[in-house]
């Protein structure tokens, strides 16, 4: 106890404002949190648990203690090293570079010029990288509120994804009502969100699936639209034309022939938005060399596109990463607005396919990259397992 009462005397020797920083850095000191940091790139594997300090609180920041984290399949890129954006990152923190974007959790403390949210406030929010913790320190800007009937792994499957897909729907694509919307990879996160939009903005809607398995699901969910199991690439261009019909928007996540295919039937004024090649490259579902010996083929047989051949058939190709759009606080907030409001995503929970505990977030990664999951993969944090005051 008398190591104890040494301490405040000292720091009342010191002026007032000295003595406030320190207490600040030894109460900073005092709370701990559990990340997954990638020391390394290539595989999974390379993901490890470490135990470090939580940063100070700035005026406009919050501190969340995290329950749940959302997953995205960039985050399996970021992982393998084929994320641009994150190879910077860890290039800025060598060795200790956190991915995820997305999260949920408990206000625990709030900034002295916060003014939106309040200790015990359930909030969801967004950070460039750094979301697979047990809590964190975000801006006041990227938080919202949980809706009262929401879980903490529904609040944390809406946002990322959500946007992914207003964005490229309606700001870029200009779906609106009575547009038709060809949606690849429609039983993932950002598909799923993607047809939510169509039902509510009263667009008609295909879903490529690469399963029948998610059929069903899409059918109970999402009963508007019309369901398509895709065959290999070879395949696909003649499975949509025997679909028959042109598309306003074609939501492209999937690349290579899949892509030329899409492109092909795109229709007049219509657009093609382009946000990720996850069948394309193949790599990304496995690890080490085999990873570069299915990558190299399918970079090299990657489509090209001839803008002269677009001309004369007025269609438009776009191509976007959400995460280069993070410095616009102000747009992403209004599109964040309006995919809740108009879009409907606010409307409902988002669909949670399957849950992990935090400690088997590889687990959940590697689940997600098989391909085999619907809806959003999310990982779950127990109270007390790191974002608390120590």
């Amino acid at each position: 106890m008398g190591a104890a009462l040494a301490a405040p005397l000292v720091l009342r020797r010191a002026p007032l404002r000295t003595g406030r920083l320190r207490l600040a850095a030894a109460a900073d000191a005092t709370r701990r949190r559990i990340a997954w940091v990638c020391p390394t790139l290539g595989a999974l594997g390379c993901l490890e648990q470490r135990e470090e300090a939580v940063p100070p609180v700035g005026d406009d920041e919050c501190l969340v203690a995290v329950r749940a984290i959302g997953l995205n399949y960039a985050d399996v890129f970021m992982v393998l090293g084929l994320y641009e954006a994150f190879n910077k990152y860890l290039e800025e923190n060598p060795g200790q570079a956190v991915p995820g974007f997305e999260f949920a959790g408990d206000v625990i403390e709030a900034g002295k010029a916060v003014t939106t949210h309040k200790v015990g406030d359930r909030v969801y929010g967004f950070t460039r990288f750094g979301a697979y913790r047990t809590s964190v320190v975000v801006r006041e800007k990227m938080l919202q509120p949980v809706p009262k009937a929401w879980s903490y792994a529904e609040a944390a499957s809406v946002l990322v994804q959500g946007l992914t897909a207003w964005h490229g729907l309606v700001e870029l694509g200009a779906a609106k009502r009575g547009s038709r919307v060809l949606v690849h990879s429609a039983a993932g996160g950002v598909g799923c969100a993607a047809l939510e939009i169509c039902e509510n903005l009263g667009c008609t809607s295909v879903g490529v699936v690469g399963s029948i398995d998610k059929v069903p699901f899409l059918k109970e969910r999402y009963p508007s639209c019309t369901p398509l199991v895709r065959g290999p690439e070879r395949q696909y261009a003649r499975q949509l034309e025997d679909l028959g019909g042109s598309y306003d928007v074609v939501l492209e996540s999937l690349g290579g022939q899949f892509l030329t295919a899409a492109l092909e039937r795109v229709a007049p004024m219509g657009r093609l938005v382009h946000f990720g090649a996850t069948a394309a490259y193949g790599g990304s579902r496995v690890d080490g060399l085999f990873k570069w010996l299915k990558l190299i083929p399918s970079y090299l047989r990657r489509p090209l596109v001839d803008p002269g051949a677009m001309v004369p058939k007025n269609v438009a190709l776009f191509g976007f990463n959400l995460v280069w759009l993070t410095d616009r606080e102000e747009e992403l907030t209004r599109e964040l607005e309006e995919m809740l409001g108009r879009g409907g995503l606010g409307k409902r929970p988002p669909a949670v396919g399957r849950s992990f505990p935090f400690a088997e977030l590889p687990s959940a990664l590697d689940w997600l990259r098989s391909g085999n999951s619907v809806g959003k993969v999310v990982v779950t944090v127990e109270p007390g397992a790191g974002g608390e005051v120590g």
